[in-house]
């Protein structure tokens, strides 16, 4: 395929550079960064569903206080009209004892009304309480996430004049290596951090997998690269 050296030398300053990111991400306030992050990810969610939940428990507060509203009235015309009958010499005591049971059924369902107003508005309150909590933690999350990322984005500018000269090494070092095996060494680099590995005892050092005669005839002379044809990883003699 094509002479070490080249690639090699581009794989060296790539990895120079893969560690000068990985510093860079495993910094204290980036650790606190990811975790802030995914905090408040969490919190917009428990906010989105209690306010959810808080509509909806509304929403039953409203119908019930229609329903208590609408059985009032009926129970009061009820009473009103059972006064008038009694005053009616006229009146069967089939007829009161129906308009009795009436006003009886009206206040049973007054009650339950009203029971379950009470536990509604319990539910209510305690959705409340636990919202302005769950806000309390997120404003002050928020807070903490502002001040940690200012703190982030000043550490990628300190590093960011090394990250932009490996880049200029890499564009200048690419210019050496042949492009078919700039593409396998790209995609390679998609699964792994070091593409080119050495080979050790006849297997690729990246997976261990053993090599065939005619490859480790063609790698012997150390003068080309060649692909693991299990890893794919690009294999080189020492």
């Amino acid at each position: 395929m094509s002479r070490p050296d080249a690639i090699l030398d581009y794989q060296k300053v790539d990895l120079e550079k893969q560690q000068t990111e990985a510093g860079l991400r495993n910094t204290e306030a980036r650790i606190r960064y990811g975790k802030l992050n995914k905090l408040l990810k969490a919190q917009q969610a428990t906010l989105k569903k209690l306010t959810d939940d808080l509509e909806l428990i509304s929403a039953s507060v409203q119908r019930l206080n229609r329903q208590h509203q609408q059985v009032l009235k009926r129970l009061e015309l009820e009473t009103s009209e059972l006064e008038t009958l009694e005053d009616d010499a006229e009146t069967t005591a089939e007829e009161m004892t129906e308009f009795r049971h009436d006003i009886e059924r009206l206040n049973r369902e007054v009650t339950a009304i009203e029971k379950d107003l009470k536990q509604t508005f319990t539910t209510l309150e305690r959705q409340i309480a636990e919202y302005q909590k769950t806000r309390q933690v997120a404003v002050k999350a928020k807070k903490e996430y502002d001040q940690v990322k200012e703190i982030c984005i000043k550490e990628r500018d300190d590093v960011q004049k090394e990250l932009d000269n490996f880049d200029r090494q890499l564009g200048e070092l690419e210019k050496n290596v042949d492009p078919k095996l700039m593409t396998r060494y790209k995609r390679a680099r998609q699964h792994y951090g070091t593409p080119v590995v050495p080979v050790k005892d006849g297997k690729c050092s990246g997976c261990n997998m053993g090599l065939p005669t005619l490859a480790l005839s063609r790698l012997s002379s150390g003068m080309i690269v060649a692909e693991c044809e299990n890893c794919g990883r690009l294999l080189y003699m020492e």
